[in-house]
């Protein structure tokens, strides 16, 4: 991820939260805006997770478009309004700018919505999955970039504990 890309995720995150639109962050983007010392490189895209509404899932949309986000379902273009049966099984929406991925789960493997937002917390303006949330769930993952974020922190805590 570049400087530019995340000030972009910044002021697009932000402006889902002033137009209310419910959403968490999570994954490495998420980690790094609760330990900033994450390098960028480590950072792929922006991850979110949304409830399983069509409503919700139509305001990010309308929100991400007017911005000038390119919004797909599966490669395809996405048109308005999106409905439930057009959603189903396929896990998210995918947002492109300027070589910035934002990545937008409405479905997600291991937690639900409930379950998702009750270890979400806010963090400078934002809802954030707690970190050992995300630890944990790219523990369970288990993809290459995730086992390097994980070596990352293990790093840097035993780097912390020799400083304390």
């Amino acid at each position: 991820m570049t400087a530019a890309h995340e000030r972009l995720y910044l002021r697009t995150l932000h402006q889902l939260v002033a137009a209310g639109v419910p959403f968490g962050a999570l994954g490495t983007f998420a980690l790094r805006r609760h330990c900033p010392t994450l390098p960028r490189r480590l950072v792929a895209d922006c991850d979110l997770l949304l409830p399983p509404d069509p409503a919700a899932l139509n305001a990010l949309t309308h929100l991400l478009q007017a911005a000038g986000w390119h919004v797909t379902l599966w490669e395809q273009p996405v048109t308005r309004p999106l409905l439930a049966a057009d959603l189903a099984g396929k896990y998210y929406l995918r947002a492109r700018q300027a070589g910035a991925v934002l990545d937008c789960a409405y479905e997600n493997d291991f937690l639900s919505w409930p379950e998702f937002w009750a270890e979400c917390g806010w963090h400078h303006g934002l809802p954030l999955l707690a970190p050992a949330a995300i630890l944990r769930q790219k523990a369970q993952v288990g993809r290459p970039a995730d086992l390097a974020v994980l070596r990352w922190w293990q790093q840097a805590a035993l780097g912390a504990g020799a400083s304390a």
